[in-house]
């Protein structure tokens, strides 16, 4: 008998419109799922993202390698990767180059998104596709 397997999805999205936002620093908020076999949601929930504001109005676009960014900057992208790290994957349209480093040191990868709005009616449409399950069954 094959043993489920369990994996938590973390989305960045808006409060107001529950779509992502153009960079996920910007997000009001994670929508965080779990999934059995990434086939079923059996858990869902909010995760406040206390640096939306912040980053909207000062950290406006992403930081390229190279780029030197400031240690408030540093210190944001090291909370948001912490509200994330139990998940296996997190999704979004654009990440920039140090959450993206921050991310990785909690052991959780990103996957870019090439639809810029992910409802949460579309995340289920994907499941429903099997977009999730890639090569699993």
């Amino acid at each position: 008998m094959k043993e489920d397997v369990i994996e938590r999805y973390g989305f960045g999205v808006m409060a107001d419109k529950d779509e992502m936002p153009d960079i996920f620093s910007h997000s009001d908020r994670i929508l965080v799922i779990d999934m059995k076999n990434r086939k079923e949601i059996i858990h869902e929930e909010y995760r406040l993202n206390p640096h939306a504001e912040t980053c909207r109005t000062k950290y406006t676009i992403p930081t390229s390698p190279g780029e030197g960014i400031t240690d408030e900057e540093l210190e944001i992208y090291k909370d948001i990767a912490e509200l994330v790290k139990d998940c296996k994957y997190t999704i979004g349209y654009n990440l920039g180059y140090f959450p993206k480093l921050a991310m990785e040191k909690t052991d959780t990868l990103y996957v870019l998104q090439s639809v810029k709005h992910l409802p949460r009616d579309h995340i289920k449409e994907l499941i429903k596709e099997r977009v999730y399950a890639g090569f699993r069954d």
